[in-house]
């Protein structure tokens, strides 16, 4: 069953005319509102396929230089063997570390982006400020989050309060009661 079925036709219309006037901002043209329905698996989380594609690229080289140096093993003695095979365990450990580390950081930027989009910042621009500052902190990274982070973001809202969007709720206008007055003796 596709969304538009279980919507109905008029209420489909209405989300996808929605949609349409959102993605009609100038500020939405990079990065548009997107219906996709994830049971056909054609979408993947950028985080996902970033962290993906890191890890897959570090497979390919490592794949690569043993390759190479496999081919160099042909024409050498059994002690060079030993020797290139040993420098090669310390290298596939160093490529493995490198790249564990590069996975971690990409987990944590994307953490922290994904916390940052909670917080009501007006413009990119100041919102790559604040991330740059916010991961320069070296906050721990504990369980997806950011131990420390909400009383730094407070902080930063304290220090900079013109880069993020009011918080305060507008009351709605109170209803005037007209009392019908009598006319007295």
């Amino acid at each position: 069953m596709d969304l538009k079925e279980l919507l109905g036709d008029e209420l489909f219309a209405q989300v996808d005319a929605k949609i349409a006037e959102v993605n009609g901002a100038d500020e939405r043209k990079e990065n548009p509102v997107k219906l996709v329905d994830l049971s056909e698996g054609s979408y993947v989380g950028k985080e996902k396929y970033v962290n993906l594609k890191t890890e897959v690229d570090g497979y390919k080289k490592q794949l690569t230089d043993a390759s190479t140096a496999i081919e160099s093993y042909k024409n050498m003695d059994i002690e060079g063997i030993k020797k290139s095979a040993e420098e090669w365990k310390q290298k596939y450990e160093t490529d493995t570390a490198a790249l564990t580390q590069q996975i971690e950081t990409q987990k944590r930027t994307f953490a922290a982006e994904k916390y940052l989009d909670g917080q009501k910042i007006k413009s990119p621009l100041a919102k790559k400020s604040i991330l740059s500052e916010f991961m320069s902190q070296k906050l721990e990274f504990k369980d997806g989050t950011f131990v420390g982070a909400d009383d730094y973001m407070k902080k930063i809202k304290e220090q900079y309060p013109d880069d993020f969007e009011s918080e305060q709720k507008e009351e709605p206008p109170q209803k005037k009661t007209w009392v019908r007055g009598t006319g007295g003796t």
